[in-house]
Parts: C-alpha cells; sequence; structure tokens
C-alpha cells in the first residue's frame, strides 16, 4: 500500500510545474485578448457610427463600399465587392467571417474553463507538502507551499473570469454584427424588394425628396 501511495504521489508531483507553467501561459494569453478586446471595442464604436451615416442614405452597395470600415466590416466590405461577380463567393466569405468570430468566442470560452483548472491542480498539489512540513515543524516550508498554492489559484480565477467575461460581451457584440452583415446582404441580393420596407421602417422619405413618379424615380438598393 505504501508503494502505491509514493507512486500516486510522485506522479501528482510531477504535474506540479506543467500546471504552473500552463496557468502562467492562460493568463498571458487572456492579458493578449483582453488587449485585442480593447481594440475590437473601438472599432465596434467607430463602426456604428459609421453605421448610422450610412443609413442616413440608401443603403446601397456602392455606398457601403465607400466608407472606411475597420475589423469585421472592413472584411465584410471585401466580400461584398465579390456580389456583383460571384455572389455564392461572397455569401461563402461571409461565413468564413462568422466562423472566425466564433473561433474567437471558442478560444475564450476555453480560457474560462481551462484557467480554473489548472489554479486547482496548481494548489491541491503543493497541500501534501505543506501539510507535511507542518507536521515535521517546517514552517517554512509549509508557508512556501501554500503560497506557491494560493498564488496559483489567483492567477487561474482571474484568467478564468476574464475569458468567460469577453467570451460574454464578444457574443454579444458578435450576433449584433451578423444580424447587420445578414441584413445588408438581403438587401443587396434582393434588389428593389426590400426598398418599400426600409423607407417605412425610415419614416418615408422627405417631402420634397419624393418623386413625382414613384416607381421610375426610386433608386435601387441592389447591384
Amino acid at each position: 500500500m505504501s508503494l502505491l501511495y509514493d507512486t500516486l504521489y510522485l506522479i501528482s508531483n510531477a504535474f506540479l510545474l506543467p500546471a504552473l507553467i500552463g496557468v502562467l501561459a492562460v493568463f498571458a494569453y487572456a492579458s493578449l485578448l483582453a488587449g485585442e478586446f480593447w481594440g475590437e471595442w473601438a472599432d465596434a464604436r467607430f463602426n456604428r457610427q459609421l453605421l448610422n451615416e450610412f443609413y442616413g442614405g440608401p443603403p446601397t452597395l456602392e455606398r457601403f463600399l465607400q466608407f472606411s470600415w475597420r475589423g469585421w466590416y472592413r472584411r465584410f466590405a471585401q466580400a461584398a465587392r465579390k456580389l456583383h461577380s460571384l455572389p455564392a463567393l461572397a455569401e461563402k466569405d461571409v461565413a468564413g467571417i462568422e466562423h472566425d468570430m466564433q473561433s474567437v468566442v471558442d478560444r475564450l470560452g476555453l480560457v474560462a474553463r481551462i484557467g480554473p483548472i489548472l489554479g486547482l491542480i496548481g494548489t491541491l498539489i503543493p497541500l501534501q507538502p505543506a501539510l507535511a512540513g507542518l507536521a515535521r515543524g517546517d514552517m517554512q516550508a509549509m508557508g512556501l507551499n501554500l503560497q506557491i498554492g494560493f498564488t496559483t489559484t489567483v492567477l487561474g480565477l482571474i484568467a478564468g473570469g476574464a475569458g468567460f467575461v469577453l467570451a460574454v460581451i464578444h457574443r454579444g457584440m458578435n450576433r449584433r454584427t451578423l444580424d447587420e452583415f445578414h441584413f445588408l446582404l438581403d438587401i443587396w441580393l434582393s434588389g428593389d424588394a426590400y426598398e418599400a420596407d426600409f423607407y417605412a421602417a425610415k419614416g418615408g422619405l422627405l417631402e420634397e425628396d419624393q418623386p413625382s413618379d414613384a416607381a421610375p424615380g426610386r433608386q435601387s438598393f441592389g447591384r
């Protein structure tokens, strides 16, 4: 039985160093993702302002391509340029954008799960030598092992909490952005089909802008 205990102890101790390295790596990666988030958040605010200006007039593809978009909207504009020649390829590119957005959320979700797990592993492993040091009266060894364990827990929880919060925020931002992309694609691929509905939602044209003959005077939203 003693041999079994010693074997389990050696195996568990072998994971201490990888757990500590893993916690540091996850914490560094979470910090990197947090920095990228602030850049994406700034791009989202900038794009939202451009969208308000864009929807001030007819939401045509040509007008959309005239704006200086950032982030995901820049990739969407590059994909939208293919609508004239290869609509299916443009939709495929938009699907690729959606996949990349989901990949960011998945990575954040992985950080949210892995961080606390590694922190718990890095906490439990030093507890045995800490308790052994307490039994021997070696308070210095006990304090050192407890310090390693608690520090690992804190870093793991910070990384996991940051990953969870960023994943929730990213999920909401991405959902809103994708809804906008699909709405614009529906307009551009449907030609005049959405024109009346769009102007009805905007409250109609100003009186001086209304054409005398509605059908010929309207500007197409499509290609």
